[in-house]
């Protein structure tokens, strides 16, 4: 099994599937949605609220933290993805942006040792891989050590 992290705007083409809270609704998105992957609007409107008036990389902490705790060990990921050979988890921010998407990736590749690149791929299918922002991956790790 591939699974691709990506962007709605640099995902052209592809098994595309919208794990955004509205489904991909702004950009008319049409697919495959899991919703199970999406931020609950509780943490999700703290952390929103909480941009420009607390330090981004402590409210980034928050969200990444609720989202560990309210989605991520909530969900059967074996179950999720047992029909899906390869897949792009869709989300809007770019690439170099914090979202949830990144935390889905690096949770993946941490319990399932399974690659998760964020990608571009353009309608010629010619993929570029992208870097998500590397603290994602250590407070998330932090937080899987501390559950164990």
């Amino acid at each position: 099994m591939q699974i691709f992290t990506g962007c709605y705007s640099k995902c052209k083409v592809g098994n595309k599937i919208s794990i955004s809270g509205d489904r991909g609704k702004k950009v008319e998105f049409v697919g495959k949605t899991i919703p199970q992957l999406a931020p609950k609007k509780a943490f999700w409107e703290i952390w929103h609220n909480n941009i420009g008036k607390v330090p981004e990389l402590e409210n980034n902490k928050y969200y990444i933290t609720q989202y560990y705790n309210e989605v991520l060990t909530k969900v059967d990921f074996e179950q999720l993805f047992k029909d899906e050979q390869r897949c792009i988890l869709l989300c809007y921010e770019d690439s170099s942006e914090f979202c949830h998407r990144h935390i889905v990736a690096e949770y993946i590749e941490f319990i399932y040792n399974i690659k998760v690149p964020e990608i571009e791929i353009d309608e010629n299918y010619i993929i570029k891989e992208k870097t998500r922002p590397a603290y994602i991956k250590e407070i998330l790790q932090e937080l899987l050590i501390k559950s164990n």
